[in-house]
């Protein structure tokens, strides 16, 4: 049975691949058009080379594999730079989750304390507790504050 032709307007709102579902040399071709806008974009977004690159391949990538979803006669520069937008608000919202942190190597935790220490040959002034406990409590109460063990001390 032969195939009835396709009018202008299915042909407007077919994706612009061909039947092996890879995109076609003018989809491609208008893509790589505007890599270098995407990564000046990506550029001020990121503030950073290396985040702005991975962001415009991420991109890419995208642009590519859902090649299927763009519709042939639209804003195709609007498409990839939505696309551009949506990585970089999720790339923000997974680092956002996860925090990077930082540990210290074990045996550095009071090192400016002890070359402060090591350059003036003396301990660093009283802690600011220590100051007001002094003023206001009579000496036998602040020696009895001072000599209680380290865990009785500590707030939780």
């Amino acid at each position: 049975m032969p195939q009835e032709p396709i009018s202008e307007q299915e042909q407007q709102t077919q994706p612009e691949t061909n039947d092996q579902n890879v995109p076609s040399e003018d989809f491609e071709a208008g893509v790589l058009s505007h890599l270098d806008s995407l990564y000046r974009t990506a550029r001020r977004m990121t503030s950073n080379q290396q985040e702005a690159e991975d962001l415009v391949q991420e991109t890419m990538l995208k642009a590519f594999r859902f090649a299927h979803t763009y519709q042939r006669g639209t804003n195709l520069r609007a498409w990839l730079f939505r696309i551009l937008n949506t990585s970089a608000i999720n790339r923000y919202r997974k680092q956002a989750s996860h925090p990077t942190t930082t540990s210290l190597p074990e045996g550095e935790d009071f090192y400016l304390y002890n070359r402060i220490k090591d350059l003036t040959g003396q301990e660093l002034s009283v802690g600011a507790e220590d100051e007001v406990l002094s003023q206001y409590l009579d000496e036998d109460v602040y020696k009895a504050l001072n000599d209680l063990p380290p865990i009785r001390t500590e707030a939780k």
